[in-house]
């Protein structure tokens, strides 16, 4: 629908690509520089820091009960050498030392920037405190808040958006059943890319103004932040359990119960009242039997 094209068009980005992990601040990779030599660099001369960016990728969001990151990264935007060199020499010395010369053949950026800065990312989401992010691939298709300010990696889709309507929407069976489909799979993960998933969906009308799709978001978001900080587990790890049949735990049911709350509400929002969602463990095994089955039938 080009209509829905339209409406939805940039609002959802795939993360900076960096191409060359001597850019980072990392005490877990060799070819990164320690965080400790990043806090000496700030403390001789704060101005590094406004160079310095805290950058998140994918597993951390998943795995980490509170997004938290690692790793710090050296950006200097779209500025020329020269300006880089004139301003923070320091981490020009580490990026020259640690990225020229060593990128990858197919690289198309100037060796002192990162391989694709997304600037209009960006753009799309200066003046916000927060945006929606899901992991680029992953087995369950999970949507959570990051703070603005920070530089996200390509192993991210992030959404132009700090609302708990928007959250809600996209965490829907709904929108979960459009991903799925429009979009490829890695293995049996979702693939999710702004353009097969996010830029094709029809939101429902008005979202924006609809009190009960905004309340629904923001219970079952400050419900699960605080379940996962209560238990020191990240978005994987709560929705294995979520997922499994044999998890009777009181604080994984009433997650169940924010989700079909969720699915309500999003289901009110397009009109179809009549529609009772209803929720089943089928596994695996059970699907194959099943189809076995059918096509015993057929013959």
């Amino acid at each position: 629908n080009p209509a829905t094209l339209m409406a939805n068009a940039g609002k959802s980005f795939q993360g900076s690509i960096v191409l060359g992990m001597g850019f980072t601040f990392d005490d877990t990779s060799d070819e990164a520089t320690p965080l400790a030599e990043m806090h000496r660099l700030i403390e001789k001369d704060p101005r590094n820091q406004e160079r310095i960016f805290p950058y998140i990728g994918g597993e951390e969001v998943n795995t980490s009960p509170t997004h938290a990151h690692h790793r710090y990264v050296i950006n200097f935007g779209e500025m020329s050498e020269a300006e880089a060199r004139a301003g923070w020499p320091d981490l020009m010395a580490i990026v020259e030392q640690k990225v020229k010369g060593t990128r990858a053949p197919h690289s198309t950026a100037p060796w002192w920037q990162l391989e694709r800065l997304r600037p209009e990312l960006y753009r799309a989401i200066r003046g916000l405190d927060r945006v929606i992010v899901i992991s680029r691939v992953g087995q369950q298709g999970l949507f959570t808040f990051l703070p603005a300010g920070i530089v996200y990696s390509e192993g991210l889709v992030i959404v132009a958006s700090a609302s708990h309507a928007m959250l809600a929407t996209l965490q829907s069976r709904p929108h979960e059943i459009w991903a799925r489909f429009f979009a490829s799979s890695m293995k049996d993960d979702l693939r999710y890319t702004p353009s097969d998933c996010f830029e094709t969906f029809p939101f429902p009308a008005n979202w924006q103004s609809d009190p009960a799709l905004e309340a629904a978001g923001k219970a079952y978001c400050d419900f699960r932040a605080a379940l996962m900080v209560r238990n020191s587990e990240g978005l994987t790890k709560t929705y294995n359990r979520f997922h499994d049949p044999d998890e009777t735990d009181p604080d994984i049911a009433k997650l169940r119960e924010l989700h079909a709350a969720i699915d309500r509400a999003v289901l009110d929002a397009y009109g179809w009242t009549d529609i009772e969602p209803t929720c089943e463990f089928l596994l695996d095994y059970q699907e194959e039997e099943d189809d076995a089955a059918a096509a015993a039938e057929t013959f």
